[in-house]
Formats: C-alpha cells, structure tokens, sequence
C-alpha cells in the first residue's frame, strides 16, 4: 500500500526531535511488508532572504533554513510552504495549507498512485488533507492528537472547519478514549473512530540502574529525584509544580523540568521567587536516550499538564519503572490504569500536587511492574493496528488489489 504521510508534527533538519510521537508511528508503519510510505510535511513560507536578519523572530527564520525535501529517517520528506499569518486568519489556515501542498501532492500521486493519506492534528493538518483527498479523490484518515480537539474545536470560527474535516475523513483515529468522546461530542460517528493508543520504543526507553544513572547526570545521590519532561509553555502546567516544590520544603527532594519554551525567564523568576534555586532546575532540551537515564536515575515522575492527548512522556517514564503523578487530563488515566503504576490527580491545584508528590516519595513501589506496564505496547504493536485499519478502509474503497494485511519484518527488538 502506497501511503502519504500529511502532518507538520514531522522533524526536519532544524528541529529533529519535533513530532517524534508521529515519526515512531509512521517509521514503524514503514517497516512492514508491502508498506511505501513518503511524507508531506508542510512549513510555514517565510522569505530566505531575511533568514540572517537577527530582527526577525528565530522561530521565523529556522523555517527559511528547512530544505524542501530530505529524508527523514529513511522516508523521502517534502516540505512545501504556506502562508500563515500570526495570531490572526486561523480559519484560513488549513485552506492555505492545501493550496500550498497541492502541487506537490499532485506531483507525488502522478508519480506513484497514493492509496491513502495519513494526516496527524485535526486542524489545520487534517482539515487540508482532507481537502486535498477529496479532490484526488483519495482515501483519508485523520489522526487526532490531543489540542486540535480539547482547545481548537473551543473556538467558534474553528469548530465548523474541525467538523468538516472529521465528517470528510474516511476514518478518524484517537489516542485516547477521552478524545474519542469529545469527538462524539462534535458529532462524529462513534463507529468511525478507532482508539489507538501511541506505544514506546522499547530499545531505549526500558529501566537502568539508578545509582548508576545518578552518578553519570551528577545528581545528588541521598535526595529524592522528580522529574517532568515538557515544553516551557503555560498548557504545560511547570508553575504549579514549582509553585508545590516551594510547599514541600521539609521533604528532601529536588525536581528537574527537561524542556525548552517562551516561558523560561517567567519560570527562573518563579523559582527565585520562591528561593528554589537549590532544589529546582531548569535543564533544558534532552534527547529521547538521555531521558530514558533521566527516568532511571528518578524516584518520581510528574505531569501537571492543563490538557493532553496520550502523554508519551508518562509511557516512557513507566517503561523505565518510574512511578507517576499526573493531572487527570486527558488520556492520562488510560496509562495510569492502576494505583500500583501511580496517583491521579482529578483536581490538579497546587495543594494536591504537593500531597500527591509527598505521599508518592514515601511509598514503596515495584519498578519491575511499572516497567512492564508502560513497556507493555511498542510501537510495532501501534503500526500493525493502524495499517489493518488502513487496509479494510482501503478494500472498502475498492483498493483490494493493493491492500494486503500487514506482516512485520524481521528486526532486533529488545524485548
């Protein structure tokens, strides 16, 4: 079967750590039998001429700089431009997107017939495939992830286009029970959307030895360790752990935030504010095989997001038997399943983050359990419960003779 991936949640040689959760999904999609895939991931144009003017934003000019195609871990990439216009025109956003894709799409299609196209973020990603399959008519399913649902269908000149999008899609895939829901809510069909929670690499995200992973980070070796991993932006939620590691002072324990965002200097003011400085730490980006000795090295995990879709990062942190202490958003309780793998918060204040984390750093949990929980899905498993989906929707469509049932390559997994 002939794929087109459709997303701007995609890396690129700027940011190659961005829309991992996408990547791992489609790369594991790649590797079984009779899958091609190629991918389209869309930039915003921002003129090369001004990308060494230091006047402009760095976000701005980081997008000059994306080559229009590369590959991508093994998946030929395409990146056409499009217009968008900050902070205001959002409606137009996804009929922008299509108009700046189409050539491309077109190209790609002449070239080697697409079967389906595999859109990730209902808008304006999944809003923009959509349109460009119903002109091609081609087959589409939209992938919803987490705040093209629970913020933008929010919005009253977005929630219409989001509808439109689902209601044109051949198939709508959640990561969530709690996304499926509130997709229900918009009037999609319940029988039209299939849950498919994201899974975890399991070659590197699986348990080390603490006191090894301690000594090689250079972490205080007698304090508690927590960790959160998360972009330094409000929806995120760092303040209130701060803001309950300063309501903790008589427990010995230090919280690392791994992550980089608009909200550091607001956040470094926070803990000066508070005198934390010694006991909470701003450590920046980390790649995925570093988080992995982050989570090792760590007595406790925290997520104190507003909204989320299925947070990859308590996967990981329970496949490295780490215990977790998350807001009860989103999927986060479809993970959490059990009082032995962590704490659910279901009104996430200050005040019971700082009890959840004192009581969870004084509680005796089996690691080995957590670990074969969140180790419990790969992303192979994820692949193989996609591409049966795409198959029946592709018979269903009259691609019979292109659409065979997956069967998984030979790999070496560590298992």
């Amino acid at each position: 079967m002939n794929i087109l991936v459709f997303t701007s949640l995609w890396p690129n040689a700027e940011q190659p750590d961005f829309g991992l959760f996408v990547k791992h999904r489609v790369a594991a999609m790649s590797r079984l039998d009779g899958v091609n895939i190629r991918a389209v991931a869309p930039i915003p144009y921002f003129p090369k001429k001004f990308q060494s003017h230091n006047f402009w934003p760095e976000h701005w000019r980081r997008t000059a700089r994306i080559p229009d195609r590369e590959v991508i871990g093994g998946i030929e990439t395409f990146h056409p431009r499009h217009l968008v216009t900050p902070k205001v025109g959002m409606s137009f956003y996804g009929w922008w997107m299509a108009g700046g894709a189409e050539a491309v799409v077109r190209r790609l299609h002449a070239e080697q017939p697409i079967d389906l196209i595999d859109a990730h973020y209902v808008y304006p990603d999944g809003y923009a495939a959509a349109t460009l399959a119903e002109r091609l008519n081609i087959p589409v399913v939209i992938t919803a992830r987490g705040t093209d649902i629970n913020l933008f269908s929010r919005m009253p000149l977005i929630r219409p286009l989001i509808s439109k999008a689902l209601a044109r899609a051949d198939g709508v895939i959640a990561v969530s029970e709690a996304l499926k829901i509130r997709m229900g809510e918009l009037g999609v069909e319940a029988d039209k959307i299939a849950v498919i929670r994201n899974g975890v690499d399991r070659a590197v995200f699986y348990p080390r030895d603490q006191i090894e992973m301690r000594r090689k980070l250079g972490l205080d070796a007698e304090s508690r360790i927590i960790v959160t991993v998360a972009a330094l932006v409000p929806l995120k939620g760092v303040d209130r752990l701060i803001d309950a590691m300063a309501m903790m002072r008589g427990v010995n324990a230090k919280l690392y935030v791994i992550g980089e965002g608009p909200q550091r200097a607001a956040l470094e003011s926070r803990i000066a504010k508070h005198s934390l400085a010694d006991r909470v730490f701003l450590v920046g980006s980390r790649p995925q095989s570093e988080l992995a000795e982050w989570y090792s090295a760590a007595d406790l995990f925290c997520l104190a997001s507003h909204r989320e879709g299925c947070p990859n990062v308590v996967i990981e942190a329970m496949a490295c038997g780490l215990p977790v202490v998350a807001a009860d958003v989103g999927g986060a309780g479809e993970l959490i399943s059990k009082s032995d793998y962590g704490r659910l918060i279901s009104q996430p204040t200050v005040e019971n983050f700082a009890s959840e984390m004192k009581t969870a750093l004084g509680e005796l949990w089996s690691r080995e359990e957590i670990a074969a929980h969140g180790r419990g899905r790969s992303w192979e498993n994820v692949a193989e419960e996609v591409m049966s989906l795409y198959v029946k929707l592709a018979k269903s469509r009259g691609l019979g003779h292109r659409a065979t049932e997956p069967r998984r390559e030979r790999r070496n997994e560590r298992l």
